[in-house]
């Protein structure tokens, strides 16, 4: 079979094809060996390439699980107020981790002072 090989064409284009993904990660939450899979997964398709309307079939995934329940949280593009909508709900949702974080790292702190 391999003779058949010569005869093949291999088609190269002049053009750098778009990634089909922005962004398209699974992250673990915790460390190795401790408690369950905890993750995030994220992923946002790349529409670079289209034309015309705005396809719904564009996926926007946005998980995030502990060690037993995953939520699915819905982004959508579709029209103007679900754009704006989509945007003010992942920042608020930032704004919110910010300040857990904050709060978390306030809270480490005073747990070592006690353990000292």
């Amino acid at each position: 079979m391999s003779y058949l090989l010569q005869y093949a064409r291999r088609r190269f284009s002049n053009t750098p094809r778009e990634p089909l993904a922005r962004v398209d990660e699974y992250t673990r939450l915790n460390f190795p060996g401790l408690y369950g899979d905890a993750f995030v997964r994220v992923f946002v398709g790349n529409s670079t390439a289209r034309r015309g309307r705005w396809n719904s079939a564009q996926q926007f995934v946005l998980q995030i699980a502990d060690c037993t329940n995953v939520i699915n949280l819905e982004f959508s593009l579709e029209t103007e107020q679900l754009r704006e909508n989509s945007l003010f709900k992942v920042n608020t949702l930032l704004g919110a981790l910010h300040s857990f974080r904050d709060a978390l790292a306030a809270e480490v702190e005073l747990a070592a002072q006690r353990d000292r």
